[in-house]
């Protein structure tokens, strides 16, 4: 019962809607209220990323055994390298793939949903080796619902071909390269995967950087629907447009609901592709504008929030201006969509031109302040003695934090991710789910390194996964607009590539300090729009909304056990709650028509009254450390974190006041005589049966325990109320029948 009050004690919608209630507040109470608001200010945790790389369970390192001269392949294998993100085996948790080089097999790491991760390549069947492998990608390309595995290679003619795996669904994958129609496809450093053409699977693209005389293979493959491909490039009109691309995205640039390409590539070789819709796509790139003279990663959002995608693309910035080689020097570069689907450069007046030789990036809102920050990672390297790229070998990592104007901030050093290793994909995601967002980096020929974000969710915000239709089972190319106070943030779902990685299909908007979202508005691939409003934040909300069901154990025929017995004996229940959303329970309540008068109890508060202990049996040590525990929480969660520290103490103080005030009153209205309990109630919380069960989709178990004394004619009826959503406090939203249907009988 202790756990229940500090769970309560914890919540702040309870303590919003006033339904802590103290029973009695003795005189020391009043004297910690009074410590309490002399004491100076709480200071706000320091925001920084914390790099829990072991902690996490990652201690493997990227290598090559043996490096050839100076040549294209020796290029190809210390840029190569990357990581896949997605939720192979469909927990609610987010799993990597990463690739090592051939120093050692691949490895897949699952997300044991703790904080740490449990490497299965072996056993899922993915654990390639003796090649190099690059970019890999988790998307559904059958449409069964399970993540299937695209993996790269390069290192040249006949030794780099891709590999495509099948997920079975049971953790497994099954090799169906034979099957995958990408012919002797080499030298794939990223991929990216969409609907091209509209027909509802998911098609692919797939980055080469310099094929040479292999010219005839293309990049572009249209999924007949079976995982199988056919090479489009030719009838597209997207082969031979560039022969130096490092990475692609599938991205609605001018919102006409058709998805175009933008390429990254190398030696001024970036490309802007419209979809005709017909099959085809015409280049519309402006030399005058798209200038990057190197273009290696790529990051799509709209960061000055006005509705349509801009294009960031990673390059290199060489801090003694000389090119020492056959490289540029002038840096990345952001591309602002005008809103047509043209692009004017906002390199300078964003500020995010110094980048090193930038590889991954990605775009997201780090500090949920309602802006996307950029991030990307540097590094390269040539033979072991050749110096020319030496201002490279350790240059750190780029974090832009945007500053709200459409201008950023670099603060790489400041937050702890100045990284200096070698890096190359990246995966910017809420591993732990804890509502901001984490990084982690596939470094080339080095360890990776897992960084936690520690106050990025100081803020509020929310998470929308969407559960599309078949084949396009995660909904690629929808789009999600989030309106909070006059503004609307956009984003689109990808599968697509930061440079050779990706990040999972799930859209993250920070919500600054707003408690509510306006409206949630969804543009499904088909054209369909669904529209939600008044969102409570700091949750992920899964759609379309698939109800959970509710089943008794296997081999029973009821929730309880025994169904008869004799008055003052125990009573078990247990119901199995089951999501294939992979939401947990909101509300998890079991009714027990305790006085036999045909009906349950209706009054909420008494509930979460009935589980309270009350403080006065509780002793003066304990109530004092329930009392400051309480006023601690209420008066951080009450101050407003854009407030200088003078304001928050000011707040937290006056705060802290009103909340003894009112309990020291609650106290004298509701102090029982005698210390007796709170009056008893008819609805219980139900408890997990296994809290270390992490998976809603197959079905977890919920228990309560008690004893029964005999009433009316010696049946009693009971019934459970589960729900998965924000507010379910009305019988419409919660699943189970509040009707008196299930009958035990007390002797």
């Amino acid at each position: 019962m202790g756990s229940t009050l500090m769970r309560t004690l914890n919540d702040k919608s309870a303590l919003k809607n006033g339904l802590l209630q103290i029973g009695h507040i003795s005189h020391f109470s009043l004297l910690l209220i009074v410590f309490a608001a002399i004491m100076p200010p709480v200071q706000a945790q320091t925001w920084q990323f914390t790099d829990i790389t072991t902690l996490a369970g990652f201690n493997y390192q990227h290598g090559i055994t043996s490096l050839p001269g100076r040549n294209l392949d020796n290029e190809r294998f210390i840029i190569g390298s990357g990581v896949a993100a997605g939720d192979y085996d469909n927990d609610g948790w987010v799993d990597l793939y990463v690739v090592r080089g051939d120093i050692g097999a691949n490895l897949l790491f699952r997300n044991r949903g703790d904080g740490t991760f449990e490497e299965k390549g072996t056993a899922a069947g993915v654990d390639l080796s003796g090649i190099i492998s690059a970019g890999p990608l988790f998307a559904d390309f059958d449409g069964d619902g399970y993540l299937d595995l695209f993996v790269g290679g390069v290192g040249g003619l006949g030794i780099s071909t891709p590999n495509l795996f099948r997920n079975r669904g049971d953790g497994t994958f099954e090799d169906i390269t034979p099957a995958l129609g990408l012919g002797l496809l080499n030298n794939s450093f990223s991929a990216t995967a969409g609907d091209y053409d509209r027909d509802g699977d998911l098609d692919l693209y797939v980055s080469h950087w310099i094929q040479g005389g292999n010219a005839s293979v293309g990049s572009l493959f249209q999924n007949d629907g079976s995982a199988s491909f056919l090479d489009v490039s030719i009838a597209s009109g997207l082969l031979n447009q560039t022969d130096s691309d490092f990475t692609a995205n599938f991205a609605d640039i001018n919102n006409d609901n058709w998805p175009d390409i933008l390429l990254a590539a190398d030696f001024g070789d970036s490309r802007i592709f419209i979809n005709n819709q017909d099959g085809t796509f015409s280049n519309t790139t402006d030399p005058a504008v798209i200038t990057d003279e190197n273009g290696m990663g790529a990051a799509i959002g709209d960061y000055d929030n006005d509705g349509d995608l801009d294009w960031f693309v990673s390059s290199i910035w060489d801090p003694n201006g000389v090119a020492e080689a056959n490289w540029g020097v002038s840096g990345n570069r952001l591309y602002r969509n005008r809103g047509d689907g043209t692009f004017e450069d906002a390199t300078d007046a964003a500020g995010v031109r110094q980048g090193y030789w930038g590889w991954g990036s990605c775009f997201m809102d780090f500090n949920n302040d309602g802006h996307l920050d950029i991030f990307h990672v540097n590094g390269f390297k040539l033979s072991a003695g050749d110096l020319r790229p030496q201002e490279f070998f350790s240059d750190p990592s780029r974090m832009f934090i945007a500053n709200g104007d459409a201008t950023f901030t670099e603060q790489s050093v400041a937050l702890g991710v100045a990284d200096g290793h070698q890096g190359r994909g990246i995966v910017c995601f809420d591993y732990d789910q804890d509502g901001d967002i984490d990084i982690f980096v596939a470094n080339n020929q080095e360890s990776p390194i897992l960084y936690r974000n520690d106050g990025g969710n100081d803020l509020h915000y929310l998470d929308v996964k969407l559960n599309g239709t078949a084949p396009n089972t995660e909904a690629i190319g929808a789009k999600i607009y989030a309106t909070i106070g006059g503004v609307t943030q956009m984003r689109e779902l990808r599968a697509g590539s930061n440079y050779a990685s990706q990040n999972p299909v799930v859209a993250h908007f920070g919500v600054g300090s707003a408690t509510l979202v306006d409206e949630l508005r969804v543009v499904w691939p088909s054209g369909e729009i669904t529209t939600l409003t008044n969102l409570s934040v700091d949750q992920r909300v899964t759609l379309p909304v698939s109800v959970p069901v509710l089943s008794w154990p296997l081999g029973e025929t009821n929730g309880v056990s025994p169904d008869s017995a004799s008055s003052g004996e125990t009573f078990a229940f247990k119901v199995i709650y089951t999501s294939s959303n992979h939401n947990p329970p909101t509300l998890t309540e079991l009714w027990i028509e305790l006085n036999d008068d045909g009906s349950y109890a209706e009054n909420m508060a008494a509930a979460l009254k009935s589980a309270i202990i009350p403080v006065q049996n509780m002793g003066l040590a304990t109530e004092a450390l329930v009392m400051m525990t309480m006023l601690m929480l209420g008066g951080i969660s009450f101050t407003r974190p854009g407030h200088s520290g003078r304001a928050r103490h000011r707040e937290t103080v006056v705060f802290i006041v009103l909340v003894g005030l009112a309990s020291l009153v609650s106290g004298c209205l509701h102090a029982t005589p005698g210390g007796g309990a709170p009056s008893l109630s008819e609805r219980f919380v139900m408890t997990e049966e296994d809290p270390s069960d992490l998976n809603y989709s197959d079905g977890k178990s919920y228990i309560s325990s008690m004893v029964l004394n005999y009433a009316g004619d010696g049946t009693i009826n009971y019934t459970f109320r589960f729900c998965d959503q924000p507010h379910c406090t009305g019988s419409a939203n919660a699943i189970g029948d509040p009707a008196l249907q299930n009958l035990l009988t007390i002797n």
